[in-house]
């Protein structure tokens, strides 16, 4: 039940966004997460190589295989044991949150671009524009996002894979899951604009001599800023797992790279005997859809005084 706010909290001045954010301890959690995996994707093989002994240390790629420690477990040698070619789980374990957390920032990255340029000029413009930027992501929903991927990177794979080498299929899956993501958002862009398109500042910004592309780049751009970080934060959670489905159906990153889910998907036959190789990648995956997912909720609370209300 919502808590009915005291009288000091209701003539208290407007906190800034970041405060509400910071109250909320499980998006400051996901937040704190979220940067260390970062920090430790960038820059965790290269310091984790130079903790071990000189004569010990491993390539910082994770493609170096000691065919001596097969399928080893942890030890000093091997702080997360070694997968079935002796490769450092570690290592790539670190090389492959890399991996998700680009094709994710790729994928939102044009998944605000696209989505969300065409969400604005459906919204705004109407008319036969908004009937065809609607119809287009209309056909785009007709197919199930996932399976779309899924058909995307089975055709498209092999010439990927031809014309860009080692990072085609990377490229690839980044595309399909950008083709499938943006209609969401444009749709949620497209609702807020055209409820801010009638409110009294546009029509008094218009009266002024404002012109359309004044109005969308210092009017509606700012309002709905937030909807498309909130938006574009909790879309990282389901692009990390449709990465990682990719992947493991054997359709997403390739070998020798390393992905989440190409770690389980090597390590699923041997489940049994080396139950390991699967639960830290599993449990990688669960920890950054959560995180992301909290720090979502979290950012949609800090900017949406509704929402605080109604929690």
């Amino acid at each position: 039940m919502a808590e009915i706010p005291t009288i000091a909290e209701q003539t208290a001045p407007a906190r800034p966004w970041w405060m509400y954010f910071l109250r909320n301890r499980a998006a400051t959690a996901g937040m704190v997460f979220i940067l260390v995996a970062l920090l430790l994707a960038l820059a965790g093989p290269t310091v984790y190589q130079r903790l071990l002994p000189a004569d010990q240390q491993r390539s910082r790629d994770g493609i170096f295989q000691d065919y001596e420690s097969i399928n080893a477990e942890a030890s000093p040698v091997h702080w997360l044991g070694a997968d079935y070619l002796g490769r450092d789980t570690l290592t790539r374990l670190l090389v492959a949150v890399r991996v998700s957390l680009l094709v994710a920032f790729v994928v939102e990255a044009i998944n605000i671009g696209l989505g969300g340029l065409l969400g604005l000029l459906a919204g705004y413009f109407g008319g036969w524009v908004d009937m065809l930027i609607s119809r287009l992501a209309d056909m785009l929903f007709a197919f199930p996002g996932l399976l779309l991927a899924i058909l995307i990177s089975a055709v498209f794979g092999s010439t990927a894979r031809e014309l860009y080498g080692g990072t085609g299929r990377l490229l690839l899956v980044a595309a399909a899951l950008s083709l499938v993501s943006w209609p969401l958002m444009a749709r949620l862009i497209r609702s807020e604009t055209l409820a801010l398109k009638s409110r009294d500042f546009m029509l008094a910004s218009r009266s002024l001599g404002a012109s359309d592309f004044q109005l969308i780049a210092r009017h509606l751009l700012p309002n709905v800023a937030w909807i498309i970080t909130v938006a574009a934060t909790l879309d990282v959670a389901s692009v990390i797992v449709n990465e990682a489905t990719l992947s493991l159906l054997g359709l997403g990153i390739e070998e020798p790279g390393a992905s989440l889910g190409l770690m389980i998907f090597r390590a699923a036959g041997k489940i049994e005997r080396y139950p390991l190789q699967v639960f830290i990648p599993a449990v990688m995956i669960t920890a950054l859809v959560l995180a992301f997912s909290f720090v979502g909720d979290g950012l949609r609370d800090a900017f949406d005084p509704r929402s605080r209300q109604s929690g």
